[in-house]
């Protein structure tokens, strides 16, 4: 067995569509549209590259490939196994730090695995990645009613514009929408509500509205720093929870929490969320072993 580097898009594809998927991290990375895929995996091809171990008929056992995000910054999809084949810790290390070791020592390998489907914790520990958080993905079918302090909560008004964009901003920093894509976006089935005391915006959330397909999703909302604590992220979330099942016909509501804290994630079920799957989230640098 020895490891290389492929640049066959066409076997690389077809290794990845036929191959054992259970052990591969950030695996719904991969686009559902074939021209997505493609452009995807070309990209990973040119940088950070796409290595497999190969067995002596030049057969590739096992893939793992990347996708750049930032500068130094990549997020691991694999690895992929041929079907006949166990995965195996050892191989898993070795080819890993083939793809490691063609970047800086100063870059970041990030993993992701969804929790009890997958199989992960021994290759994470062999390879020494450190545990940074866990994505929450929830769910509620249920309207918990409006707020007592419902007075503070209005729709997004073009004077709130600086205050809502520094805060969208200093929250959310990478793969997201930029806080001027949210204010083009609102209509109908899209809303910003901001949360304003003392004239001052201390918090929001955006409500995306499915109606064709009868659910929903809070797909951001924060609270600024200074006041955490005070109630102000769950007299939001009540609010468009409320909004959305008393305006639309929807009958599921979705939002994703990152955290480690799992104590905190629990609080959700005060207002009907249940988790319906997370994922695990690993990084590995070189230079911080």
């Amino acid at each position: 067995m020895k490891t290389i580097k492929l640049n066959d898009y066409n076997q690389i594809a077809d290794f990845i569509n036929n191959a054992d998927y259970h052990s591969a991290s950030y695996l719904y990375k991969l686009p559902q549209a074939h021209e997505d895929v493609e452009d995807k995996i070309r990209q990973a091809i040119v940088d950070p590259g796409v290595f497999a171990h190969v067995d002596d008929q030049e057969q590739i056992i096992m893939l793992i490939l990347a996708f750049k995000y930032e500068e130094e910054k990549y997020k691991v999809v694999g690895p992929f196994l041929r079907t006949d084949v166990t995965p195996n810790v050892t191989e898993f290390q070795s080819l890993f730090e083939s793809l490691a070791q063609s970047k800086p020592k100063t870059t970041n390998f990030n993993f992701s695995f969804e929790e009890t489907e997958q199989t992960f914790l021994q290759f994470m520990k062999d390879i020494q990645s450190s545990y940074s958080f866990t994505d929450y993905h929830l769910i509620t079918t249920q309207d918990v009613g409006e707020i007592e302090h419902a007075q503070n909560i209005t729709n997004y008004h073009p004077a709130y514009y600086r205050s809502f964009c520094k805060l969208h901003e200093n929250t959310f920093k990478h793969d997201v929408m930029t806080a001027d894509e949210i204010i083009d976006s609102l209509d109908e089935n899209n809303h910003l509500f901001v949360f304003m005391s003392e004239g001052l915006l201390k918090g929001y959330v955006y409500l995306q509205v499915y109606e064709h397909k009868k659910n929903a999703e809070i797909k951001y909302f924060s609270s600024h720093s200074d006041y955490r604590l005070m109630g102000i992220a769950f007299d939001l979330l009540t609010h468009a929870l409320h909004f959305a099942f008393s305006t639309y016909d929807i009958n599921k509501i979705y939002f994703k929490i990152r955290s480690k804290n799992t104590t905190l994630v629990e609080r959700f079920n005060e207002l009907g969320f249940n988790i319906n799957y997370e994922y695990k989230k690993f990084k590995y640098v070189a230079s911080h072993i």
